[in-house]
């Protein structure tokens, strides 16, 4: 008897294939009880996409370019397609069906998606001959499969649906499947069905590419409370967790650092979960602002929850991430990008993407159905990004998700855009509670840093006040305060965003591993971010308040166990170039006045959240119609996203959020040999992130100094060292290795 493979090296039976399938369907089917709410049949439908969805690979010609390991000149889903009109289901269900089955690999509007149509001749013969050439295994079709799918149907429902059967004469109506007429169809009705075609694609992409990838199920969470109670006993729960334990609806949560906001979160995501036998289903998104506080939150994950099947990492370059920390990289990488796992630790434009329709989308879309996303850090986002978030929130509340907003810097006039949008419960600690976590003693010290930091290095030295923290607004005055403090002999490291990342994970590291073998770490704005590290004291040059308080968060980081407050000193004064930094620059102002009224005095958590915002009161007009006007507009992007197809929505996605990466010319030749040995993983170990505007402005100063490689590689030809990182001097083109 015939056989036909739905994939070749290694092989796998095309009925193999559709009951790995079917099992992805039916974990998905006991995880997401709620999906059935889109439509009444949704289950059924799904299970017809998948049991139809290769069956175009019957093909003879298919099965012989796959065997010798070339790629098939035609599209398999097409001839699926035309087998959806046997189905005994209304025109518009059939309907559903075929375009799902038709789109799981091209979107209706890619050029290399053939869609059949009898206006066009030449496409129209070529469909009927690979018509003819699938019928050359119908008795495979006929006496294989067909007769499997009553036993599929029990295996997935517990009884026979007897939807799908081929009639008499078959053969001649598959050549006469009308795809002009499927096409209007999609065209008048896509915005009545726009839920069912998200979550039918969707779901048929999650199942197969699951059961491509070797998986039989998604994954659930055990119990969140006793894999807490088990490093932190329940009588230990701080007030807040309990709480966050008890509310079943989105939360908005105030507590500063050290509190243990993370487990309160963790808490409230288990409180709204949907329980199963095999455990905890909701799909949990941890959404975080930087890498860094990423990986070192799923490393956090990962003591909880024990599996990288349990607990996921996605953002811009977690691949590599991954490869560097010897996970089984290829999978997990590929996964975490699934329904797969129940708990991602992410940034906000992975999801963002769903609603700009970049990749996948629909995937991420169904997963997005009744999920759980917890904001952490969310104050620092720039206004656009609030309001696209904010945007994102309003689409999600017919998708019933749920929401923990949490942040000890909010300023409330952001907050009341969550409050009023989410209608949340309000978490927040008294006053005295909070003031037990007081750690800081603000010192204005008036003046910059060039006629201040070498009296304070000696000062702090002296005073035994080292490691402390010099924190720079700008990379240029990070590195002249790193040369001085060099050249008087102490022992100093030097950190911020234009180092390579392979430098940047290898200073890193040191921070974490071997931080008492230096004096002063001096660094830019990328300190503020999640390093488990803690300085003794630190000299900041002026900035937004938030941004400050997220400094001080670096010094004394324990000192709220034993009492103790260590003193902080904030310069008065910054360089011209910060005014490009933060904008309004109004707002750096208003914080330094703030904190001169606090000038020796403790810096009580209690207040903090009054004082940031007493920091952009005189600007909360402005912020709040910027984000607002984000909100508005992306809302109208959102809104037009239409299934099934590519949109010009993606090419906007990749122009506002897709920063630059640039291979240092030292390194370009390496790259090279980087790629075409097979290693292209590593090439990100030499990739300098680089603002767009900081592209433009060496353009500006030094001409053609970027050349674009095969690969899509940029290459500045900028000196770089390891010490320094990339500098704005032009490479000498001898020294390039």
């Amino acid at each position: 008897m015939k056989v036909c493979m739905a994939k070749f090296n290694p092989n796998d039976f095309l009925e193999c294939h559709v009951n790995a399938t079917l099992n992805v369907m039916k974990s998905i089917k006991t995880a997401f009880p709620w999906i059935s709410e889109i439509h009444e049949n949704f289950w059924e439908l799904l299970f017809y996409s998948i049991l139809l969805h290769d069956l175009g690979k019957c093909s003879k010609c298919f099965q012989i370019a796959g065997a010798k390991g070339k790629i098939w000149g035609y599209r398999h889903e097409i001839l699926s397609t035309a087998f959806t009109q046997f189905l005994d289901y209304s025109e518009e269900e059939k309907n559903l069906v075929a375009l799902a089955i038709m789109t799981h690999h091209k979107y209706l509007d890619d050029p290399n998606l053939p869609i059949p149509t009898k206006a066009e001749e030449f496409v129209w013969r070529g469909y009927l001959e690979r018509i003819d050439e699938l019928l050359e295994n119908s008795d495979y079709v006929e006496e294989v499969f067909i007769p499997r799918v009553p036993y599929w149907e029990n295996y997935v429902f517990g009884k026979t649906i007897g939807k799908f059967k081929l009639p008499k004469g078959w053969e001649s109506g598959i050549k006469e499947f009308d795809f002009d007429k499927l096409l209007n169809w999609y065209d008048r009705n896509w915005k009545k069905y726009r839920k069912e075609l998200i979550f039918l694609k969707g779901l048929l992409n999650a199942c197969d590419h699951l059961a491509s990838a070797g998986e039989n199920s998604i994954r659930f969470l055990p119990s969140i409370a006793d894999e807490i109670a088990f490093r932190i006993p329940r009588e230990a729960w701080r007030p807040l967790q309990k709480k966050a334990n008890q509310v079943k609806d989105s939360l908005l949560l105030r507590a500063p650092t050290g509190y243990g906001k993370t487990e309160c979160a963790l808490l409230w995501a288990g409180a709204n979960c949907y329980s199963t036998k095999k455990g905890f289903s909701n799909r949990i998104f941890y959404i975080l602002p930087y890498k860094a506080s990423i990986n070192a939150m799923y490393e956090r994950m990962l003591e909880y929850f024990k599996s990288p099947e349990l607990v996921g990492v996605l953002h811009s370059s977690s691949s590599y991430y991954l490869y560097a920390s010897n996970f089984e990289y290829k999978r997990f990488s590929s996964l975490y990008q699934k329904i797969f796992t129940p708990l991602k630790v992410t940034t906000p434009f992975q999801i963002m993407k769903a609603f700009f329709g970049v990749g996948f989308f629909e995937m991420t879309l169904s997963e997005l159905k009744n999920a759980l996303l917890i904001f952490d850090e969310i104050h620092a986002y720039e206004p656009n990004i609030l309001g696209i978030i904010l945007a994102m929130l309003e689409m999600l509340k017919e998708y019933n998700t749920k929401t923990l907003i949490m942040s000890a810097t909010l300023p409330d006039f952001i907050e009341e855009l969550f409050i009023e949008l989410l209608n949340p419960e309000k978490l927040e600690i008294s006053g005295n509670e909070a003031d037990q976590f007081t750690r800081h003693r603000i010192k204005i010290i008036e003046g910059g840093i060039e006629e201040n930091l070498q009296n304070f290095a000696e000062k702090f030295k002296e005073r035994n006040l080292t490691p402390a923290l010099i924190a720079c607004n700008t990379v240029d005055r990070a590195i002249e305060a790193y040369k001085l403090l060099k050249s008087l002999g102490y022992r100093v490291m030097l950190l911020h965003s234009r180092f390579t990342y392979g430098d940047r994970e290898e200073l890193e590291r040191k921070l974490k591993s071997d931080l008492n073998s230096y004096d002063f770490v001096v660094a830019t704005q990328v300190v503020e971010v999640s390093l488990d590290i803690s300085f003794k004291t630190i000299l900041t040059e002026p900035a937004p308040l938030d941004a400050l308080v997220q400094r001080f968060g670096r010094v004394n980081r324990q000192g709220w166990r034993e009492k103790i407050v260590a003193d902080v000193y904030v310069l008065t004064e910054g360089s011209e170039k910060d005014k490009n930094v933060y904008k309004p620059y109004e707002v750096v102002t208003e914080s330094v006045r703030i904190l001169e009224s606090l000038d020796g005095q403790d810096l009580k958590e209690s207040i903090v959240t009054e004082l940031v915002s007493d920091a952009y009161f005189k600007q909360k007009n402005q912020i709040v119609k910027e984000v607002e006007n984000y909100k508005h507009t992306a809302l109208e992007l959102f809104e037009d996203l239409q299934p099934l197809k590519k949109t010009e929505s993606e090419q906007q996605f990749y122009e506002m959020f897709q920063g630059l990466e640039v291979v240092p010319s030292k390194f370009a030749n390496k790259v090279d040999e980087l790629i075409e040995s097979g290693k292209g993983i590593e090439v990100y170990r030499y990739l300098v992130p680089l603002p767009h505007w900081k592209f433009f402005a060496l353009k500006d100063k030094f001409g053609e100094i970027f050349t674009y490689k095969k690969h899509k590689i940029i290459v500045a030809n900028l000196k770089y060292s390891h010490e320094l990182g990339l500098v704005d001097e032009v490479e000498n083109v001898a020294e390039i290795i």
